[in-house]
């Protein structure tokens, strides 16, 4: 954190400081590590608002903690229920039990699998077809989204072994740059928000 905050607190892409991902945060233990982190992040720059990634909702115990909610989210993918719904009990948990009201809230990772120019008729699951179909749904209005990811990449083989040519294929381009069915949906989800400032004027 010292050298993050030192080395970047000049940077004007930096809008938020961020810690921590998908880590212990349903744990005593976990909590007395954010709460550490946070203290030294506030005392090192008080400026900025600062949050972490959370995958335990229903049982994180740190929300309170952040100035600005952020969760990785993938309905359709590893949890198989309708996508409006999940988010909704998702941000309702953040807001009622969770010590999270009121506050902006983040999808810091959404996102689906999907092989470079693998293609059926039914949009079945690792197809472009799929993960299209799958952003499509997922993109939520909130503060502010983060797609996982921009392209394919290699992972473990041993953290990984069920995953397609041991890659993590959640890349809307592949490894090569080649854009993939999704890329276009992604591009069509985001430029109807190209007016954005014109319409908060009128």
């Amino acid at each position: 954190i010292r050298e993050m905050i030192l080395n970047h607190y000049n940077h004007p892409s930096i809008f938020i400081w961020g810690i921590l991902n998908e880590c212990a945060s349903e744990t005593t233990f976990g909590r007395s590590c954010y709460e550490k982190q946070f203290d030294l992040i506030r005392k090192m720059d008080d400026t900025r608002p600062y949050t972490f990634a959370s995958c335990k909702f229903f049982q994180d115990i740190c929300f309170d903690l952040p100035n600005v909610i952020s969760c990785n989210l993938y309905p359709g993918w590893y949890v198989d229920k309708p996508v409006k719904d999940y988010l909704e009990e998702v941000y309702h948990w953040i807001e009622e039990d969770g010590k999270g009201k009121g506050k902006p809230f983040i999808v810091s990772e959404i996102g689906a699998g999907g092989l470079y120019g693998c293609h059926n008729a039914y949009h079945g699951k690792w197809t472009e077809e799929y993960q299209a179909d799958a952003l499509t749904e997922q993109v939520p209005e909130c503060m502010g989204v983060y797609i996982w990811q921009f392209c394919d990449v290699r992972v473990s083989r041993e953290w990984f072994a069920g995953r397609p040519r041991e890659m993590n294929n959640k890349g809307i381009v592949d490894e090569y740059r080649r854009p993939k069915a999704a890329y276009t949906k992604v591009a069509e989800i985001f430029k109807r928000y190209s007016d954005y400032y014109d319409n908060d004027k009128g």
